[in-house]
């Protein structure tokens, strides 16, 4: 009673083939070797330094502040943890898109040369050996 006979794997085999069809079926068997594989690597360890390597992402720089004078536009924002480098974006339209004018490590940067009366949007990002972070809260100032 505990054993299967060549009957009973052909009516697994016919459930199998009715269920998913007969292209399906490696599908089906490319999930479960990924799912074994999954499963080996959660054993092993190695998904505890896939799961400890986002901590390790840079976020992005908090209170971005505009001060706008006479064509230009002065920028200051807080460090972020981590980050060696911040990318400094700005835009025509609210919501972008964006374009990186200046990669600078300190956390201020003065935008000169612009159009008076215009108003740009900027965003900041901070960037590390690990990545780029998200883009900051946008804020605008219009040149005098």
């Amino acid at each position: 009673m505990g054993e299967f006979s060549i009957f009973h794997w052909l009516v697994v085999l016919a459930i199998v083939l009715i269920f998913f069809g007969g292209r399906r079926i490696p599908e089906v068997m490319k999930g479960l070797g990924e799912g074994i594989r999954s499963f080996k690597d959660g054993m092993s360890g190695a998904s505890q330094a896939a799961a400890q390597s986002p901590s390790a992402q840079v976020t992005a720089p908090s209170g971005l502040t505009a001060k706008s004078g006479k064509g230009q536009v002065a920028l200051t924002w807080s460090a972020s943890l981590g980050a060696s480098t911040y990318n400094v974006k700005r835009s025509g339209t609210s919501g972008g898109p964006y374009a990186r004018i200046a990669s600078t490590s300190a956390t201020s940067y003065s935008d000169e040369g612009l159009a008076g009366g215009t108003t740009f949007y900027y965003v900041i990002s901070s960037a590390s050996a690990t990545g780029e972070s998200e883009n900051s809260v946008e804020v605008s100032a219009t040149c005098a």
